[in-house]
């Protein structure tokens, strides 16, 4: 395989077509199209279905894109820290973070963040915990904020605190009129199922429940807490979910009580190993630090 194969392959995928890929390259189409051709022998599998003089991405093409698209984005890391390293001043902040963070602590953030460094270009990118840690490990953004990660090849952690799940229900719920909410109290309800790539998060909220697990309704799956706050302002479910998206949520018909037993959450921060850190960075994670501690979603008995 050559770079110029699979920088073909990617615009293609991108783009869409061949015309468009040779424009972003600067070479003609019947150029595109050799290298493409001459990708797939290497491979020996087939990228794209010919059909009518359009190209149709197979399921080994999407797999592939996966990885080669990996290795992009470490070229383009690559190219920024060497700009970086030129300048000695770097001219952009790079987060990923959680939807729910991403609505709530970040910009508070990124606000005080703003009053020392106005200039700074700040790209944020909004994923679930398996895209957060991909950006990670292929250097692709400068810290993450989500969960707390465990422990991974290429990624450092620092613990921001625990977060104490909330109950939340539409404000004319019945429940709504009571002060604390506990499993037994679900009994009969239609409850939201949280659905992630890495189940151990939820075990404590499934421990929880599991005494009250075959009274409940759980036909609702989600991925996203803001989802979920979306479904139950409609009134078609409760849940217990983390306390962030909440913010955004009440005032819009959706209350939220605490729960019993707590249930709590590590949150954190991570970077990529041996990243470097310049005064930008260390002094956002440091605000960021501390306005998670103003904040009362946050739990700080770490002992």
């Amino acid at each position: 395989m050559k770079f110029r194969q699979l920088e073909a392959f990617r615009y293609i995928m991108l783009r869409g077509t061949t015309a468009a890929a040779a424009a972003e390259m600067h070479v003609s189409q019947p150029a595109v199209s050799r290298l493409l051709s001459d990708l797939e022998y290497d491979l020996g599998f087939a990228l794209f279905d010919r059909r009518k003089g359009r190209l149709y991405p197979t399921q080994e093409a999407a797999e592939f894109f996966r990885s080669v698209e990996e290795s992009f984005l470490g070229m383009e890391k690559l190219e920024s820290v060497a700009s970086n390293i030129r300048t000695r001043a770097p001219s952009e902040l790079k987060i990923a973070s959680t939807s729910a963070i991403a609505s709530s602590l970040l910009p508070l953030a990124l606000k005080e963040h703003n009053k020392y460094f106005p200039d700074e270009r700040v790209i944020i990118h909004t994923d679930a915990m398996s895209e957060l840690v991909m950006k990670l490990q292929t250097n692709s953004v400068d810290l993450a904020i989500g969960l707390q990660l465990p422990q991974l090849i290429g990624i450092e952690r620092e613990l921001i605190g625990h977060a104490r799940f909330v109950f939340s229900a539409r404000s004319d719920h019945p429940l709504a009129n009571k002060a604390v909410i506990t499993a037994e109290d679900l009994i009969g309800e239609s409850v939201l199922t949280v659905v992630d790539h890495s189940p151990a998060y939820w075990s404590e909220l499934g421990g929880v429940l599991s005494s009250v697990k075959s009274q409940l309704k759980q036909n609702i799956m989600i991925d996203t807490s803001h989802t979920g706050y979306g479904i139950i302002a409609e009134g078609m479910a409760v849940g217990v979910l983390e306390p962030f998206a909440a913010r955004v949520w009440e005032g819009k018909g959706v209350i939220v009580r605490p729960f019993e037993p707590a249930v709590y959450y590590p949150y954190g921060l991570a970077y990529p190993t041996n990243a470097r850190q310049h005064k930008s960075l260390y002094n956002f994670t440091q605000t960021l630090k501390k306005v998670a501690q103003g904040m009362k979603e946050f739990h700080y008995d770490l002992t």
